[in-house]
Formats: structure tokens, C-alpha cells, sequence
């Protein structure tokens, strides 16, 4: 979809019937950057919106999606594409939906497994070192920086910024809050990936020290160790998922009044 053309056709429309992008934005229970937003071409109206939106520009959603007023003879083919263009960002969005649903099934089972598998090494072991001897700072290091590098590879070190500011403010746009969402599950995702491969290197490194000398609780207490990355990416998951929560509730703010 262009959204350019789109934006444009929403500023005219809107106009056309002598109102400012406040009054939309206050129509629409949403703000007038979002508005100026939309006919700049930075984003487009929640699907939530468009109806409403319709309704106030007096325009159908076939023509709002389309850019422009269709003649009876292009209504039909402009419908086809536009409902087209629909059909994929919903089958996308649930596919979205469906990872991220097994992916916090698996981080919740892993979590409880990692977790129990800690404590039981603590135990067997905490005779002969102290609990002080599992913070493990460089490790804490190597996963927030792999999680730094990961944000600033995929372009999301503004979005994350943004997403503490939003839970003191309201975001502008719906779309500035989606990101900041996107930003903020990639960050979860990162850690605990970070935190899985410094496990893994750590155990083959482990595996490759380990010989018929060393001592049964020394063991213990070395695998207790190469878990931990993983049990701070998982900790700093479980610290910002409360966070994409709250973001998400959010999203409900762009929703029109009744």
C-alpha cells in the first residue's frame, strides 16, 4: 500500500470537511501527531481506526486504503487488491502471534528447568562455597553486551530507549508504540539467546578442563557457574516482559472512542 498517496488523500478528505488535525485526533481519541503522521506517510491508521475514521471523512475503507475516490467500474478491482493486502498483514500478524505464544511456553518451561537444576547444584554444593561465589559478573557482562550488539545490528536501540519513556508518557503514534513493543520483544529474545550460547560455550569449555582429577563438588559447583548466563537472560526476560505488558495495554489508548 502507498502510503503516501494514502496520507495525502487523507488530508484532503479531511480538509475538504474543514477540520484541523486536532479535531480528527480528538474525534478519533487519539493525538494530532498521529494524524500528522498518517498524511505524511510514516505509517497508517490501526485497522481499530479506519472505520471511524471512514465514517468522519465520509469515504469508504476501500477508498481510504486505495488513496483515492473509485469509479464503480475500479470499485471492484481496488476491493480485490486492498482486501488482498489485508489478507497477508493478518496472516502475518498471526503467525507473529503464534511464535511468540511458543516462544514464551518454551522460555517458561526452560526457565523452570534451569531453575530447579540451580538450586539443586546450590544445595548439593552450598557447604563448600558460598552463594556470593554464583554472581558472576563477567558473565552478566558478555550477555548484556551481546544483547547491546544484537539491538544495535537490528536497529532497535531507539525503540528500547523509547520504551521507558512511554511508561511515563503517552507514545505519539500507534505505530512509535509498536515499535517501541517490537523493540522491547527483541530485547527479550536477544538475552536469552545470548544467555544460551554463553552457557554453551562456557560447558565446552568446562567439558575441556574437566579431567579424572578434579574433585566432584568443584565440578558441581563449575556446571552450577555455566548456567548462569542463561539464568540472567532469563531474570532480565522475566524483568521486561511485565514491561511489553504494560506497552501493550497501552495500545488501547489508540483505540476509538465510543
Amino acid at each position: 500500500m502507498e502510503q503516501e498517496k494514502i496520507g495525502k488523500f487523507i488530508a484532503a478528505q479531511r480538509k475538504e470537511k474543514q477540520m484541523t488535525q486536532r479535531q480528527l485526533g480528538e474525534a478519533l481519541g487519539i493525538s494530532d501527531k498521529a494524524i500528522s503522521k498518517w498524511e505524511c506517510g510514516k505509517g497508517l491508521p490501526d485497522i481499530s481506526i479506519m472505520v471511524p475514521l471512514c465514517e468522519l471523512l465520509e469515504i469508504n475503507v476501500n477508498e481510504l486504503l486505495s488513496g483515492e475516490h473509485l469509479a464503480e467500474d475500479a470499485y471492484s478491482q481496488k476491493a480485490e487488491e486492498n482486501m488482498m493486502h489485508l489478507i497477508l498483514e493478518t496472516e502475518n500478524q498471526k503467525k507473529e502471534n503464534v511464535r511468540g505464544n511458543t516462544f514464551r511456553m518454551l522460555a517458561w518451561i526452560m526457565g523452570n528447568l534451569l531453575l530447579l537444576l540451580f538450586s539443586t547444584m546450590t544445595s548439593a554444593s552450598k557447604s563448600n562455597f558460598p552463594f556470593a561465589f554464583y554472581i558472576d559478573i563477567p558473565s552478566l557482562i558478555m550477555v548484556l553486551f551481546y544483547t547491546f550488539l544484537s539491538l544495535s545490528f537490528a536497529g532497535y536501540t531507539k525503540d528500547f530507549k523509547n520504551t521507558f519513556s512511554f511508561l511515563r508518557r503517552k507514545a505519539e503514534s500507534a505505530e512509535e508504540l509498536q515499535n517501541a513493543i517490537k523493540a522491547v520483544s527483541f530485547v527479550i529474545k536477544s538475552l536469552i539467546v545470548g544467555g544460551a550460547f554463553n552457557t554453551t560455550f562456557y560447558a565446552i569449555y568446562l567439558l575441556w578442563l574437566t579431567d579424572d582429577s578434579m574433585e566432584l563438588r568443584t565440578f558441581v559447583a563449575n556446571t552450577a557457574i555455566t548456567f548462569l548466563p542463561f539464568l540472567y537472560g532469563l531474570l532480565g526476560a522475566a524483568i521486561l516482559i511485565p514491561i511489553k505488558g504494560r506497552l501493550e495495554k497501552n495500545k488501547d489508548s489508540f483505540s476509538p472512542k465510543p
